[in-house]
């Protein structure tokens, strides 16, 4: 089944319903069955979606995620009260999908053969249907309204943020992206809006008054207050929750709880267990952010891949990197904004080891070497295209108080995690 998957990379995401649409109905409509959370946004989708899941769960839900990417194996992406599809379980899984999309594309040649993540989606609401969950969240691939999980009938919808990305597919401006991503809420649907820019906010508030949506909106119906040390309050709707803790590092993770917490109590439509949530938030774990994967020297795994993500990791790191030099490992995607991505870790970075990825659509290493903002900088900076040597080199020349972070693309940390 892997060698299949596989196979169907190389095809790409092509946006479009009409494919997702025949092999779900092929597959006897698995996803009208469910009762479904909608994740979408540019960044904290997959946290966000973990820690509704989560949430859920601990209050007696049998509760179901849908992730994207994964690291390491196809199996991370389908999660059931926060533990992995099994091996077994997984393939057949897959066959039963393939024997349906096989199918589909003998009789569908005018649309192109499926892609891998509208197989993966379908099996994903397969899974879910055959092992009666009372909820899936389900995380958004690509932009919303062509993406092959916008399939759903939603009871609730949220939307992370939204920063610039994929412009070729989704549009040039923060307006345009808005209006593609929030095409996944029904009229009257059940919104949550994330920690939004001013813009950003602008434009959801129109799209909700058009689609008849009171949403709750971050900061404004509810929000997070930071107490001392590491607890935290968050006011949602309809309750207070006090002295609550998270093992994630990073402080863009409360607000992405924060938004999990309203998103969990508005499906439920009642007050979550304060007792509960303390006891849940802490088990919550979420590979390649944050992930400190040794001690001395500090080594440190972020899959923050725009500029928006690098800002909040950084912001993030501060306290930990305080008077320590920091070495970093990045490798980009062609279509990311390189420049300031590259600009931001420059300014924080001591060494910087540019390197690449297993991915087809990475950019080379030495062009992104001879940018202007590289070249201008005066921070060391070395090229590597294996990122296993990139890895070792910054290793040679760590001491054991020194951080070596390792960033930009989450098929970088992929390829380490498979080697480790």
């Amino acid at each position: 089944m892997q060698d299949y998957l596989n196979g169907l990379e190389r095809l790409g995401m092509r946006p479009g319903l009409a494919r997702i649409k025949k092999l779900l109905a092929a597959l006897k409509n698995p996803e009208k069955r469910l009762k479904t959370i909608h994740v979408v946004g540019t960044n904290g989708k997959s946290s966000t979606a973990r820690m509704i899941s989560a949430i859920l769960g601990s209050h007696g839900l049998k509760a179901g995620a849908y992730l994207s990417p994964h690291l390491v194996s196809f199996t991370e992406r389908f999660l059931i009260d926060g533990r992995e599809i099994s091996q077994p379980r997984f393939e057949k899984l897959i066959m039963e999908v393939k024997e349906k999309a096989d199918e589909v594309n003998g009789r569908s040649r005018s649309s192109g053969p499926l892609t891998q993540f509208e197989v993966l989606t379908a099996a994903a609401f397969l899974y879910f249907h055959q092992q009666k969950i009372n909820v899936a969240v389900i995380e958004a691939g690509l932009g919303g309204r062509y993406d092959a999980t916008n399939v759903i009938n939603s009871r609730v919808q949220v939307l992370t943020n939204v920063e610039l990305e994929h412009t070729d597919l989704l549009g040039k401006t923060v307006v345009s992206i808005v209006k593609e991503k929030m095409a996944v809420i029904p009229e009257k649907g059940k919104v949550v809006l994330g920690a939004l820019s001013e813009e950003a906010l602008s434009e959801a508030l129109k799209v909700c008054r058009r689609l008849k949506v009171n949403p709750l909106v971050y900061d404004d119906d509810f929000s997070l207050l930071k107490g001392r040390g590491e607890k935290f309050d968050v006011w949602a709707k309809k309750g207070h929750y006090s002295d609550l803790s998270l093992t994630l590092l990073g402080d863009y993770q409360r607000t992405n709880c924060t938004v999990a917490i309203q998103a969990a109590e508005l499906f439920t439509r009642k007050v979550l267990d304060e007792k509960k949530l303390r006891r849940a938030l802490p088990r919550i774990s979420i590979p390649a952010r944050m992930e400190i994967i040794s001690e001395k020297p500090l080594v440190v795994l972020d899959g923050a891949h725009n500029p928006a993500s690098i800002e909040q990791l950084l912001t993030s790191l501060k306290q930990l990197a305080a008077g320590k030099r920091v070495i970093g490992v990045v490798s980009i995607l062609k279509d990311k904004d390189a420049s300031a991505m590259l600009e931001r870790l420059l300014a924080f970075c001591d060494i910087l080891f540019i390197t690449e990825n297993s991915n087809a659509r990475c950019a080379r290493a030495q062009e992104l070497s001879q940018l202007p903002v590289v070249k201008a900088s005066p921070v060391q900076t070395f090229v590597a295209r294996e990122n296993q040597s990139a890895l070792e080199s910054a290793f040679k020349l760590a001491s054991i108080r020194d951080v070596i972070l390792v960033t930009g693309s989450l098929y970088l940390l992929a390829d380490i995690k498979r080697r480790m």
